[in-house]
């Protein structure tokens, strides 16, 4: 136990501990919140005794049969949560929120293109864009902000995103990540992140847009041969609509060898326990798409 008692386990670590894979102890933590790793210097995520005692926990009530839901609730009763600390939203998110409220679509986009100029690419997209399109889900889900106010709000954010895309320069020959939504998937914006994301790091991307059907996306795969292609779902209603999806696109995945296939997003960690992925990658965070094996 000396890495823990100098530093903390590494997540190689706690799988061995416990048996988990680290993706499901990757989707335990961001799912459901059940531990909350701090951070090294390098990004790597530092987990304690106490997170795989959690762990290991769970693992317990989940064999006496009990549900995920069950298990979370019998932990949580036999525990004193810490108060969720509330993060105050930034004066530049609030004054994007009051002109979407106004469908200023205008003033979005100056305020947008401001923040973009101040914070760099990669702050503007985790310190602005993140928590406004969180803030805005909440808006629409309370009933706060109407569907227009919603639709016209983040459609004036997804065609700022694609701008800087189309206007990222990189290298010559620089390699191919080509993104696209599932069937019946029309949240694209955090697609967008996704891959400008991957544009940092070097990547050249494309983007299919909102609800490419299946045989579209296996077409782009064949003509473009991307070196990776990231399949995302925010929300569960691809595979409620199709609940042979996973198989075929593992099929098209079989037919094109040359490329690697993930999937995430929040509508794909939930199905994941039912699949037997082969040649598909489940992505629970960037670093795996991005081959950083430490985090």
């Amino acid at each position: 136990m000396k890495t823990y008692q100098e530093h903390g386990l590494l997540v190689k670590e706690v799988a061995e501990l416990t048996g988990l894979s680290r993706q499901v102890i990757r989707k335990w933590e961001e799912r459901y919140g059940v531990i909350c790793p701090k951070r090294h210097e390098n990004g790597y995520r530092l987990y304690t005794s106490q997170d795989v005692g959690v762990l290991m926990e769970i693992c317990r009530l989940r064999n006496q049969g009990h549900s995920m839901k069950e298990a979370l609730h019998l932990l949580q009763s036999q525990q004193t949560p810490a108060p969720a600390p509330h993060m105050p939203l930034s004066e530049e998110v609030l004054a994007l929120l009051k002109k979407g409220a106004m469908y200023d679509e205008a003033g979005l986009f100056l305020l947008l293109k401001q923040a973009h100029h101040r914070h760099g690419l990669e702050k503007f997209l985790s310190s602005t864009i993140q928590p406004l399109m969180l803030e805005i889900g909440k808006l629409w889900a309370s009933g706060e902000w109407d569907e227009s106010q919603e639709t016209i709000t983040s459609l004036v954010v997804r065609d700022f995103l694609v701008q800087i895309r189309r206007n990222f320069e990189l290298a010559e020959g620089s390699p191919l990540m080509l993104g696209c939504c599932l069937p019946y998937e029309t949240h694209e914006i955090p697609l967008h992140i996704i891959l400008l994301q991957a544009m940092l790091h070097g990547w050249q991307t494309i983007a299919a847009g909102p609800s490419p059907k299946l045989s579209s996306i296996e077409y782009l795969v064949e003509r473009l041969q991307p070196q990776k292609l990231l399949l995302s779902a925010t929300t569960t209603m691809p595979f409620e609509r199709n609940p042979r999806l996973f198989d075929q696109l593992e099929t098209i995945a079989e037919k094109n060898q040359s490329t690697e296939f993930f999937i995430g997003g929040h509508g794909v960690f939930d199905q994941a326990v039912f699949w037997k992925p082969h040649r598909i990658r489940i992505a629970y965070s960037l670093g795996e798409i991005f081959d950083e094996d430490g985090d």
